[in-house]
């Protein structure tokens, strides 16, 4: 299974100027996590400092209770080992052909024999469907097989975390949702942290367990993928929507009055489409385990349920299945939902809880409205109660 990753306030700059400050967030084990983000926010410098290439100014990642940015050059060596990572462009060696490309980890960092090698990079060339090309050159395949020969690169050393950097760029739609089943199917397989950057709205609305963004040098939010997508932040509002109109700009923000300007301009026009809100999230293709993660990370929202905001809680609700509401003890879909019976609540480790990490109360228990209740950050995690607060920065759902 994949490792968690403990990102704590976290701030990185170059010379005078910010890329972002304070993110603090959880990337479940096992689970895969999208973070977006308009141009220019440093969602690939968060990549690179996830993985060691840079190193904040201030904060804490924390893997295996190892922080990155504070250990030794031979212990992060041996944490990079648990890394793969599928570069923008998928970083080819122009005069290799795919399988010397994907060879190459095997051959720099371990003593194994080219019989053993050959066994291993056929294997992943097979999970990532490109068995047959292994002679091929990088500029004799097309960009999508590009991206997965570079993907099979990240795998051979059988990585428990892997980023994906903009995964999509310079895809056509067919080939992005190929390679979205594809990160799906490898996630049912090996069970590994997946967090992937991209600006697709699609893969960010139907890949994700955990979806956040990235605006202004800070972390608007992170958490369960029903939180951002049902959201009324005006920044995740235009993002998802794509529209002109907004804090966003050319330039990355927009002053207020340029954006008062805007919408004053813009409200006697016809209204925009918003296409917010939940849509299936892939399975694994027919033939392969379901996701452990998804199970695990279902499981830790549905205990949470009453933390969540009202919208995000609704479409947690419609998603589920009858099978789901067994699992849960909810009939027809009224009740209070409880822990699974074939995982107490005490085998389920919190990546994120309300304050006091209270569970949810039982039926008819009095306590406050939860439809009444937004997200407040606290020292670096999230908790739900009355009250204004920035949305940014929460531990993971």
């Amino acid at each position: 299974m994949g490792v968690e990753v403990v990102v704590e306030g976290l701030s990185k700059s170059f010379g005078s100027q910010a890329i972002w400050r304070d993110v603090s967030l959880t990337l479940p084990a096992g689970e895969i996590s999208v973070l977006l983000g308009p141009s220019g926010t440093g969602k690939s410098v968060f990549l690179k400092s996830l993985v060691g290439l840079l190193t904040p100014e201030r904060g804490k990642i924390l893997i295996n209770g190892v922080d990155l940015c504070r250990c030794s050059e031979s212990k992060l060596y041996e944490i990079r080992k648990l890394f793969g990572v599928l570069f923008q462009d998928g970083a080819l060696f122009g005069s290799m052909n795919l399988f010397d490309n994907v060879a190459f980890p095997l051959r720099e960092h371990t003593r194994k024999t080219e019989a053993e090698i050959r066994r291993i990079v056929l294997e992943k060339m097979e999970m990532v469907e490109l068995v047959g090309a292994e002679r091929k050159l990088p500029g004799e395949i097309s960009g999508g097989m590009r991206k997965r020969a570079g993907l099979a690169r990240a795998l051979v050393l059988d990585p428990e975390i892997i980023l994906c950097d903009e995964p999509d760029s310079g895809l056509d739609p067919v080939r992005t949702a190929n390679l979205s089943q594809l990160l799906i199917d490898l996630n049912a397989q090996i069970d590994a942290t997946i967090l992937i950057v991209t600006h697709n709205i699609t893969v960010a609305r139907t890949v994700p367990d955990n979806l956040g963004m990235l605006f202004r040098r800070e972390l608007v939010m992170f958490g369960p993928r029903e939180m951002l997508l049902t959201s009324d932040n005006p920044v995740v509002v235009q993002f998802i929507n794509g529209r002109r109109v907004g804090p966003i700009g050319m330039s990355e923000e927009k002053d207020q009055a340029a954006v008062a300007a805007e919408l004053a301009g813009h409200q006697s026009g016809p209204p925009d489409e918003d296409v917010r809100g939940i849509v299936p999230q892939l399975e694994p293709t027919p033939g392969l385990p379901r996701r452990q993660g998804a199970l695990r990370r279902k499981d830790r929202v549905m205990r949470d349920l009453h933390a969540l905001p009202a919208a995000a809680r609704q479409g947690v609700l419609d998603s589920l299945t009858d099978e789901d509401r067994a699992r849960y003890g909810m009939l027809a879909g009224v009740g209070a939902p409880v822990a699974p019976a074939a995982q107490p609540v005490s085998a389920v480790v919190p990546e994120w809880q309300p304050r006091h990490g209270h569970l949810p109360a039982p039926p008819g228990a009095a306590g406050p409205d939860p439809s009444d209740q937004r997200p407040v950050r606290r020292r670096g995690r999230w908790r739900f109660g009355r009250g204004g607060g920035n949305q940014r920065g929460g531990r993971s759902a």
